[in-house]
């Protein structure tokens, strides 16, 4: 997967987080992965905000309309009725797979406004550049992590 190829039929390696802090300029990451500690209403909440920011890209520079669209409407509202943090994490990955495909249409109408971290031989992602005068919150729980 050479995220520079010209071939008609290809691949890139994307990870959604890097992607929508970039996208939706974002301070950080959406906390919406389960992990000890979150809570089903962080959680749905975070999922949420997703959901809303990914629907706003019907009127990007980079055009996606789901809002509407069926499997997106099941989406939102299994979403919206989750109890538990399984119901949600059921929505993850549809969710997730729709902004890499996202991320992989900008790629190729915009090459100049994505940025390749790594490269071919060792592995890389690809993300939408951030603005040059950006800057993301510090993780507060990576810096103590860190400090151990």
């Amino acid at each position: 997967m050479d995220p520079l190829s010209s071939a008609t039929r290809r691949a890139i390696e994307v990870y959604p987080h890097p992607a929508t802090v970039a996208l939706f300029r974002l301070p950080r990451a959406l906390k919406y992965k389960a992990k000890p500690g979150r809570s089903v209403d962080l959680l749905k909440s975070e999922l949420l905000r997703l959901m809303d920011g990914v629907e706003g890209l019907a009127q990007a520079g980079v055009r996606m309309q789901v809002a509407g669209q069926p499997d997106w409407v099941s989406l939102r509202r299994q979403v919206t009725v989750a109890q538990r943090k399984s119901d949600l994490r059921a929505a993850e990955d549809p969710i997730d797979a729709v902004v890499c495909a996202y991320v992989a249409l900008y790629a190729q109408r915009r090459p100049a406004d994505v940025t390749i971290y790594g490269d071919f031989t060792t592995g890389y992602i690809v993300t939408p550049s951030l603005p040059t005068d950006f800057r993301t919150a510090p993780d507060a729980g990576r810096r103590a992590r860190a400090r151990r």
